[in-house]
């Protein structure tokens, strides 16, 4: 009765460890309910304990109630299933069908060793590095949040290796069941008790907004760590960080803007005054632009203060207290607040303690310039004379010789959009360089763009786009800087629609120049980067310049790859699934078998050994020193299984082993030892025999 109440417990226990695998890999899907893969992969554990025809009977009936409730018809599903399984034959990413049944495998695999291996001190650690090594990698990788949830993983694997303990030694004593709870105690104190610390098990993203909270101190620190709100004091290094901000989905790479700024002060940027025209609250072109409607979902890993949008302004209707547009799901507006955006085109809520949901389902309009409209040479009407002064704004400071480069670069160009681009190339010349290390950042009365255009010429986004509105501004045209993200890391096609993941790495700023008749026009002044994925345009010679290609920085110039900075646009960021499942060496299920037979390797390891010592010992002579041999390597079997050895004669030891095992093969062998060791008589040829069957016995 104890056995079974130890195995049941002890297989509770792993069940209860698995669970932990659903909420990270689940959540890093397209699949919005969570319940199927509960009964998929704890229900099998459960029924591990039935005989084998039980067991597997009960696991397939499982899976197809499950796959029924869910999916509503089974037939259908094993249709979806199949195509699911070519796709990735052809090397293509699993889709639903595949990714479910895969769960299902899980379940069944880990029954089938809870089943199999009890009790097991390495299937118990194996299953609590497993089940760590997952929610730790989700943690840190992904939208995944297991601070709420390691304690208890950690509590669960400490009581599974007790009661591992418990059955492969039972004991009368009460030490262990002493021991146990004064650890429990400790583990549940320390982690009640202690503070939290930054970068511990927390999503790292908390810290790599910390430059957000000097807003207004008009300090801009040493750095700049991902985005953030001040600006006021541009330039030292730019911190490298991988975390998670948001995953979008539904939309093809694109950058995603969230605000711009318009008073240049000579160290960095603030936000300009109150304006009201044609082109506020985030409106971005003329009327007669054409624009396409996008739809995006976007997940934060943590409710920010910003909505990022990738064109135009989300949808707005105009009411008696102003404009209002609505964000969150596409059916409902958003849950008790009323959100507007700002002269700067930030979205901002109306109850400065409101953020952003976790999940945002955006709508927006992409702007598709023409040939035409670029080439416009207009007076600017459609600005209001106070908006003129605000993007034309230069500080007094402004030494001369910026404004003499800015008459320089575009002395051969006419059209505002000619002049943008002749202070494109500029930049990409060959004597600027991309660093977002070796940044200086100007002291005393030093100008931000006069040091990086004369003095050091090295620098990232900040650096390009501020010396460009600069130089802009400098020869008439309105210019603003804008800030951002990029389009991210693809993760893929889910479902028919791509994803991207960006992360703080991915902050940018980039510049925005006005055009009578066309609107803002993006710029991209950065060196190696490309403005294929910042706005549509629609140019008649443009045929190829939206490829992916276009974005890979080693096809445009020749820039050291150290010096490229990880929220750079490599070609792994910005190129989509399909390129990237052409890219492999080996594909899906390729690497699927590969960890399968490792997977039935390290299952059936003591069987493995156990033939490899059959046919070597079996194939020698038995003589005085293979003896020896084969009969110290059976002792070492027996210590790895906990009897005790030393200190023991032969005959002691396999005493214990024939009652622990109920037999007497071990008495009988040791009997043959003993008569070849001590009393030198020829090895018995049945000490193989009585050898290999207790090989066989230990090693079961």
């Amino acid at each position: 009765m104890k056995t079974w109440i130890t195995r049941i417990v002890y297989t509770v226990l792993a069940a209860y460890l698995l669970s932990f695998w659903i909420e990270p890999i689940v959540g890093s899907t397209t699949f919005d309910v969570s319940w199927p893969f509960y009964f998929l992969l704890i229900v099998p554990m459960f029924v591990s304990l039935l005989p084998w025809g039980a067991f597997l009977g009960i696991s397939l009936l499982n899976f197809l109630v499950v796959l029924y409730v869910y999916h509503g018809s089974i037939f259908d599903w094993f249709g979806i299933w199949t195509e699911d399984f070519m796709g990735v034959i052809s090397g293509e990413l699993p889709n639903e069908a595949i990714f479910f049944s895969a769960m299902a495998l899980i379940g069944l695999l880990f029954a089938i060793l809870v089943g199999r291996t009890y009790p097991s001190y390495g299937f118990a650690l194996g299953m609590i590095v497993s089940t760590l090594g997952v929610m730790a990698y989700f943690d840190t990788w992904t939208l995944y949040d297991g601070e709420g949830n390691i304690l208890y993983a950690i509590v669960t694997s400490l009581l599974l290796l007790f009661v591992t303990d418990l059955a492969k030694r039972p004991s009368q004593s009460l030490v262990r069941f002493v021991s146990i709870g004064l650890l429990l105690s400790v583990v549940v104190a320390l982690a009640s008790a202690s503070p939290t610390l930054e970068g511990d098990w927390s999503d790292r993203i908390t810290t790599s907004f910390r430059n957000a909270t000097t807003e207004g101190d008009g300090d801009g620190g040493p750095g700049r760590v991902g985005y953030g709100v001040n600006d006021e004091a541009l330039g030292g290094p730019f911190e490298q960080d991988d975390s998670i901000v948001f995953i979008a989905r539904g939309v093809p790479a694109r950058y995603w803007r969230i605000e711009s700024k318009a008073i240049y002060t000579g160290k960095g940027w603030i936000e300009a005054p109150v304006l009201d025209s044609n082109y506020n609250r985030g409106q971005l072109v003329d009327s007669e632009v054409d624009t396409t409607p996008e739809q995006a979902l976007l997940r934060f890993d943590r409710r920010q203060t910003f909505v990022p949008y990738g064109g135009e302004y989300p949808q707005a209707t105009e009411t008696e207290s102003g404009t209002e547009f609505r964000v969150g799901d596409i059916e409902q507006a958003f849950p008790n607040e009323t959100i507007t955006i700002q002269p700067s085109g930030k979205i901002v809520f109306e109850n400065e303690n409101q953020a952003t949901p976790r999940t945002i389902q955006l709508r927006y309009s992409v702007p598709a310039f023409s040939e035409e409209q670029l080439a416009l040479n207009e007076e600017v009407s459609s600005l209001t004379e106070e908006e003129e002064q605000v993007y034309l704004q230069l500080p007094d400071s402004l030494p001369d010789r910026v404004r003499d480069l800015a008459t320089e670069i575009t002395a051969e160009s006419e059209t505002p959009n000619e002049k943008a681009e002749a202070v494109e190339a500029y930049f990409r010349n060959g004597e600027f360089q991309y660093d977002t290390e070796n940044v200086a950042q100007p002291e005393g009365e030093t100008d931000y763009v006069d040091q990086f255009l004369f003095d050091t010429q090295i620098g990232y986004c900040d650096n390009f786009s501020t010396s460009a509105a600069v130089l802009l501004r400098a020869n008439g045209i309105p210019t603003r800087w804008v800030k951002g993200f990029t389009m991210g890391d693809t993760r893929g096609v889910v479902q028919g629609e791509e994803e991207h993941t960006i992360r703080n790495r991915h902050a940018h700023s980039w510049v925005e120049y006005f055009i009578e008749g066309a609107g803002w026009v993006p710029l991209e002044a950065t060196i190696s980067f490309s403005d294929a994925n910042l706005l549509q345009m629609e140019r008649e010679t443009d045929t190829d310049d939206t490829t992916p290609a276009t974005n890979d920085p080693q096809a445009t110039q020749d820039n050291n790859a150290q010096n490229r900075p990880q929220e750079d646009l490599l070609i792994d960021d910005v190129t989509t699934g399909e390129v990237q499942e052409e890219s492999r060496s080996v594909p899906v299920w390729g690497w699927i078998v590969i960890l399968f037979l490792v997977a039935v390797v390290i299952w059936n390891r003591k069987i493995i050994e156990r033939q490899i010592m059959y046919v070597w010992w079996m194939s020698r002579p038995l003589t005085d020193g293979s003896l020896v041999s084969m009969h110290r390597y059976l002792v070492k079997r027996l210590r790895a299984n906990g009897f005790k050895v030393e200190g023991r004669t032969p005959s002691e030891l396999a005493k214990e082993v024939d009652a622990y095992y109920e037999t007497n093969d071990m008495t009988r062998l040791t009997d043959l030892f003993e008569q070849a060791v001590y009393a030198e008589q020829e090895p018995n040829s049945k000490y193989k025999e009585y050898w290999k069957i207790m090989i066989r016995r230990i090693m079961s």
